[in-house]
């Protein structure tokens, strides 16, 4: 078996079509999963179905053949898709089979590059844990979003990470959906529940809409989600593409009215940076910062202490010293 230098372990299944390459089957018991680009000279173009899955492809082409790739190690991995941490898929992948990632109960993350187009049914079957997806295209040329979000209903945060242009994040809550049987014969009534579900149709055709994923703000309030109202807040905020001024003042609002739901966020993160940000708007008064600060004692976060006190004394000075006379 041929084997390919690469950044991880795995042992690959393919095709030659016409374009490039096919990746039907990927074998390995690695968390963190790094896909090149080509193989021999050719993109691979399309992933297939079951590609990462613990259950394989009922049937493989004529003319599949397997190659191995190798970080150095000398045993064969034996594939294991509950392993899968975090997966990058090939650049230039123009398709996402069906059941993809079926089973992959594990994967927390996935990069995505800018050609995707489409996704296949229940790619993301029983990813559980998945909470995050980059892409490296901005939202509004991203054909294969659409797809992402009707294939996956669990809360998650987009990431466009495009090489020209500024970084945005969106968030999406998460939603449920079942059929319930209302009378025989077999008359089923379909139900939705949770706000993720309009923040997913936020698109004219396959272009992502910023105006309609705002406007999806209202509702998150009027039905009490206010720390997923947060959530998107703040990523919109810190990440403005095409911010309109009014859904600006309305973000900004949701912060200022529910300070604590914003710091137990921002605490929440192992970087200080959405702390930095959130106290860079002055939205904290007196008794938000103060109960920030116990919250930040309470789970020993201490940078995070030391920038609450720092922007307590700056914004509203040093507290006196007390004295007493005998």
């Amino acid at each position: 078996m041929r084997s390919v230098p690469a950044e991880c372990d795995a042992l690959l299944t393919c095709c030659r079509e016409e374009g490039g390459i096919a990746l039907l089957r990927c074998e390995t018991s690695a968390p963190q999963l790094l896909l090149p680009d080509e193989l021999d000279g050719l993109p691979i173009i399309r992933l297939g179905d079951y590609v990462f899955s613990a259950r394989e492809p009922k049937q493989l082409p004529e003319g599949a053949f397997r190659l191995r790739l190798t970080s150095g190690g000398e045993e064969l991995p034996a594939h294991d898709a509950a392993a899968l941490r975090m997966v990058r898929l090939p650049q230039k992948a123009l398709s996402l089979g069906n059941y993809a990632f079926y089973g992959c109960i594990g994967l927390e993350a996935l990069e995505i590059g800018g050609h995707l187009q489409t996704v296949g049914t229940d790619a993301f079957m029983n990813c559980f844990s998945l909470r995050r997806m980059t892409l490296t295209a901005p939202a509004e040329e991203c054909r294969c979003l659409r797809g992402l979000l009707q294939e996956y209903s669990g809360k998650l945060e987009l990431c466009f990470t495009p090489a020209a242009g500024p970084e945005c994040r969106l968030f999406f809550p998460a939603y449920d959906e079942d059929y319930e049987e209302m009378a025989a014969p077999h008359i089923f009534h379909y139900n939705i529940r949770g706000v993720g579900y309009l923040c997913r149709q936020s698109f004219d055709g396959h272009c992502f809409r910023y105006d309609q994923y705002d406007a999806s703000l209202d509702l998150l309030l009027r039905t009490h989600e206010f720390s997923l109202a947060v959530r998107m807040a703040m990523d919109r905020l810190r990440f403005p593409v095409q911010l309109s001024e009014t859904a600006r003042a309305a973000y900004l609002s949701c912060l200022e009215q529910h300070t604590e739901q914003a710091l137990e966020l921002v605490l929440t993160e192992a970087d200080t940076a959405p702390l930095s940000f959130l106290l860079s708007l002055d939205l904290l008064g007196r008794p938000a910062l103060a109960e920030g600060c116990e919250m930040a004692r309470t789970a020993r976060r201490t940078e995070a202490l030391g920038l609450l006190l720092e922007y307590q004394n700056r914004r509203f000075g040093a507290p006196r010293a007390r004295s007493f006379d005998l």
